[in-house]
């Protein structure tokens, strides 16, 4: 579960009429975790699904003809996801685990080379500027050397998506019409949402994890219809 600042709403801001709530930041598999949810931003968007992708795509790629076998699998393997999720016997011991060979950002700044600093610099947390400082400047060993027998549209396209300012990430629009994708896409299968997802539960001013999960069982059930429903009908 997310921590506990995801479940509950902070007061309302001076001139503010509704609560302000924080993401959690335990989304996403490990492996496939954008650097922004590792180091605890609490302004993400969905950019994060954009390195998810890349992550993945990633893994596609290492299984291309001419790809070692030795190399396939995530892109990202890490065994620890610091400061999101610390070791407690170095919590706050931001050297140690930049040091780590097996921390999760140190195999993202292995291959892909530690960020500018104008980069860093975006962090909203002064603790996660800190942290990225102790790494070791590198350039990482890039991603020709991990794929070199994948085609240059797809590294770019790669590159684009695993950025590490959200900012400069390739978007979803960019990402299709990105020369890549042009001989595959169609257009007229794509559906595009200009609405805003609205939750219910959302409103709720004393929301805890009890109501929540109310809400949890109520979409279930809504669904669990919907599905009788549609057998009645003789669907398959």
């Amino acid at each position: 579960p997310g921590p506990a600042r995801a479940a509950a709403a902070d007061a309302p801001a001076a001139g503010s009429k509704a609560p302000r709530r924080h993401l959690t930041g335990h989304v996403v598999t490990r492996w496939y975790r954008a650097p922004e949810l590792i180091l605890l931003q609490e302004s993400y968007s969905q950019a994060i699904d954009l390195w998810s992708v890349g992550c993945i795509y990633a893994e596609l790629l290492g299984m291309l003809e001419g790809m070692k076998m030795e190399d396939r699998g995530p892109l990202f393997p890490g065994s620890s996801c610091f400061p999101l999720s610390p070791d407690h016997k170095h919590k706050t011991d931001y050297k140690f685990h930049s040091r780590g060979k097996h921390d999760q950002l140190s195999m993202i700044f292995n291959l892909l080379g530690t960020p500018a600093e104008a980069d860093v610099a975006l962090l909203e947390r002064d603790d996660a500027r800190r942290y990225i400082r102790c790494f070791a400047p590198r350039a990482g060993t890039g991603l020709r050397a991990r794929f070199p027998a994948v085609e240059a549209g797809s590294l770019d396209i790669l590159g684009r998506l695993l950025r590490f300012n959200p900012q400069a990430r390739i978007d979803v629009r960019e990402a299709l019409g990105h020369p890549l994708l042009k001989e595959i896409r169609d257009p007229s299968r794509e559906a595009a949402a200009h609405y805003r997802v609205d939750l219910d539960f959302e409103r709720e001013p004393d929301l805890d994890e009890a109501l929540l999960r109310r809400y949890f069982c109520r979409e279930m059930r809504r669904f669990h219809m919907d599905g009788q429903d549609h057998l009645r009908r003789g669907g398959a």
